[in-house]
This record gives structure tokens, sequence and C-alpha cells, in this order.
């Protein structure tokens, strides 16, 4: 089955004043009656494109729009995954209902244009599971990544798995980050597409889910993808020799059917993650391992970053070796965002 592009971005040059008084608007019809709990006939939004919605209904992909009275363009309101109730006027299709969503998963969009300016960039609706996708090799695998990764997940409660691509690459050194992963409790699946390794045991994870590949650039997100579906046509790309990081070959989202009640969002590379959205006081509950031993500190308030190490228990554990170093030091770094 052929893939089905499911997000573009639009910028438009409309004034500040009349995006707030069209936000304003269409979260006040939207909150009467637009979103709805259940539905027995919905179909499932694969692509967004300014004010058409592409939806997949019954096995076709229909072209449809907002109904009139929200005020508001469609890709400010839909985003792959999401499911709608539709109704049909003058052979045209309009979307009349959103069923509640039960996740969505959103990453921050930092503006390098303008000095500390970003927006919230929806990415994908009513996630199941989230396959975060590293490689053992071109390019290497950092757990920083992971760590970002899994706190923007975890944030959005969406369940999420880490698959290394390429692993017929992998060395000790890799051996030991997933380790720190493994002991934890996230899964860890490993893949190779080009030795055909490790696909059914992924496909078993995936079946019956709608799921989306996360990950940097060149990790495989897109050959996996080829080889679920059992298809050549995805565009993959290289590895840029001069730096290592891989290229874009993936510039929007895709959405893909590969089995019943089975689907996969295979997103654009993300080669860095801000966090800077989530308040300070917030990213420790994201790393579990933390929860036995910060209940022993001191000061209930404890960061875990400047406070002595006499007064906080989380250190003291990293100095034993009961929480790793890695992942502690991983925290800090996401935490040094915040400083002035």
């Amino acid at each position: 089955m052929p893939h089905y592009n499911s997000f573009d971005s639009f910028q438009t040059k409309k004034s500040k004043e009349k995006k707030n008084k069209v936000k304003n608007k269409s979260c006040i019809n939207m909150n009467k009656d637009f979103i709805i709990d259940s539905s027995e006939q919905y179909g499932i939004v694969i692509e967004v494109k300014y004010n058409d919605a592409y939806v997949l209904y019954n096995g076709e992909v229909l072209i449809a729009k907002l109904r009139k009275d929200l005020n508001t363009i469609c890709n400010k309101v839909l985003f792959p995954g999401d499911k709608v109730v539709l109704e049909s006027k003058n052979n045209c299709y309009m979307i009349k209902n959103l069923i509640k969503r039960k996740s969505i998963l959103s990453r921050i969009k930092v503006d390098s244009t303008r000095k500390n300016s970003a927006n919230v960039k929806n990415v994908a609706a009513n996630i199941d599971l989230a396959i975060i996708v590293v490689s053992a090799k071109e390019p290497p695998l950092h757990a920083k990544f992971i760590d970002r990764y899994l706190l923007i997940l975890q944030s959005s409660s969406i369940e999420s798995i880490i698959c290394l691509n390429k692993c017929e690459l992998k060395s000790s050194n890799e051996e030991e980050i997933l380790d720190i992963y493994r002991k934890i409790g996230i899964k860890v699946i490993e893949t190779s597409t080009y030795n055909n390794i490790g696909i059914e045991e992924l496909k078993s994870y995936l079946k019956g889910k709608q799921a989306i590949f996360v990950g940097n650039s060149g990790v495989g997100k897109s050959s996996l993808t080829n080889a679920i579906m059992d298809l050549d046509n995805i565009k993959t790309g290289n590895i840029s020799q001069k730096s290592k990081r891989g290229c874009h070959t993936t510039t929007s989202s895709k959405y893909y059917v590969w089995n019943e009640n089975s689907s996969i969002i295979d997103t654009p590379g993300i080669r860095s993650l801000d966090v800077s959205s989530f308040d300070i006081d917030e990213i420790k509950e994201y790393f579990y391992e933390f929860k036995e031993y910060s209940e022993k500190c001191k000061y209930k308030d404890c960061l875990h970053f400047m406070e002595p190490v006499k007064t906080c228990a989380i250190k003291q554990a990293v100095e034993a070796g009961k929480i790793s170093k890695n992942r502690y030091e991983s925290y800090i770094r996401i935490l040094s965002q915040f400083e002035k």
C-alpha cells in the first residue's frame, strides 16, 4: 500500500492580532461541540495541508475541510492520527467533529532568526507506541538524544521502546549504553535492515497499534518502514562523510498502513530537541529511577543539581553506582539549559 503524506507546515503572514482573534474564536466553538468523546463511524487524518485534510475513510482517501463555523484553518486544528467524523454535502466532505485524543506528540521548534523565539509544533495524535530509532554507527549512538526523546514521550503519556538499527555495527560501547535503559525497564530491540535482523520482532510490537518512528536523520527510520511494508520505494539516504550526520530524506511526516489496524508514522529526522518548555521542577519526575532515592533527600524541593552531596540522595546513589552516571549527566545537561 502506498504511503500518504501526513503533515506539511504552512507559514502565513497574518498579523498577530488576527491570529489571536481566530485562535480565541475557534477555541470557543471547539469547546462547545466540535470535540466529542466517541463515534462508531470515523476516518483517520493522514495528511494536513493548510485548509485541507486528507482522511482515510473506509479504505479511501478523501479530501475534507473543517466546518465553517470554526473560523480557523485546518492545519491549526488537525494532525496525523486524529480521528474525525465526516459529513457529506453537495459531493464535498466536511469535518463535523474531532474525537477526543488520547495523546498528542509535540516538539518545540526554535526560530533561529529570532532570539528566544520558539513555538510548539504538533507532530501526531493518538499514538499508541513510539519507537525511538537509533543506530550503532553512522550516525553514532548518543544517549542524550534518547533521554530527551524519553522526556518528551513520557510527558505525553506515550509508551516508548528503543530500536537499535544497524546492529551489525554494534560494539561494547553501544551495548553498555543500551544496558542502561534495559535496567530502568525500557524495552530495547536490535534490528538490521541490511541483514534482515529483528524485523519480525519489531512487527510483533507494532501489530494492532498506531505507532510513530522518531529519531535523528540517517538512523534508518525509512529503511525500517520499507522492511515492515515490504517495499523498496521509500526514499532513504546516505550519511555525510564529513559530519557523520544523516541527511534529511523524510521532509514531512508520512503515514503507512501495513496491516489491519496497524500503522506507522515516519517523522523527519530531528538533530536537536528543545525541552525548555518544561518547568525545571518537573524534569526530575521523568527520570523514573530517581524516585526511589529522591524521597531520601534532605530537602523536598531538591533538584539534585547544585545541592551538596551530603543533602542529596540522588548524588549519593550516583556515586554508589546505583544510578547510571550517564543518565545523571544527561539530566544535568537538560537542567543547564534553564541556567541564565
